[in-house]
């Protein structure tokens, strides 16, 4: 079984070493929303509860001014851990402390629908991020400067703007101006996780 960190013994990512521990069936790996600098702790604690977890980590060397230097794990995708488990898993998960939801998948017609990260993307994932001495940024897909958007969770949740530049901070969020005629434009910072494009 994987640990938070990705690292799988000896067997290949995905093999048979994958989840049958804790009761959790087999129902693919789910994105659960988590609160700022919030991944570790609660992939942890879903990991004490039996669920297979994965964040996804990098390790890097950081230097301070006065010449001291460590290594760290940086979070790759920020306010995300990804959990394995079966449908009827999921209310459990919802009540773990710091679990916000799950990433919805609202591509498709006719509602929305729960995301499911297939096995072999998470895979490439954990390679990529375990076998390159470079930095691995995730950048999201979708949402363009000019795009019109609006915030699906959250205390904005239902306004709707437009995204302003291609940058985005290194917490993962962009910038949503909403326009005010004869005025000018408001202009936050906000998770591209909590947004979708209208």
């Amino acid at each position: 079984m994987a640990d938070m960190n990705g690292h799988m013994g000896c067997g290949a990512p995905g093999s048979a070493d994958v989840d049958v521990a804790g009761g959790v069936g087999v129902g693919g790996w789910f994105v659960v929303l988590v609160g700022h600098n919030g991944e570790r702790a609660v992939g942890r604690r879903l990991g004490e509860r039996g669920y297979e977890v994965y964040v996804a980590l990098q390790r890097e060397v950081r230097v301070w001014r006065d010449g001291r230097w460590r290594e760290v794990d940086r979070v790759v995708i920020p306010s995300v851990v990804f959990v394995r488990c079966g449908e009827g898993e999921r209310r459990d998960v919802l009540r773990t402390s710091g679990v916000r939801g799950f990433l919805m998948n609202r591509a498709g017609r006719g509602g929305s629908s729960v995301a499911v990260v297939p096995d072999v993307q998470l895979d490439r994932l954990r390679f990529m991020l375990g076998a390159t001495d470079r930095r691995v940024d995730f950048v999201g897909e979708g949402l363009r400067a000019g795009m019109c958007v609006r915030v699906v969770r959250g205390s904005l949740c239902g306004l709707c703007g437009e995204v302003v530049g291609d940058g985005r901070s290194a917490d993962g969020s962009v910038r949503l101006l909403v326009r005010v005629d004869a005025l000018g434009c408001a202009c936050v910072e906000i998770s591209e996780l909590d947004l979708e494009g209208v």
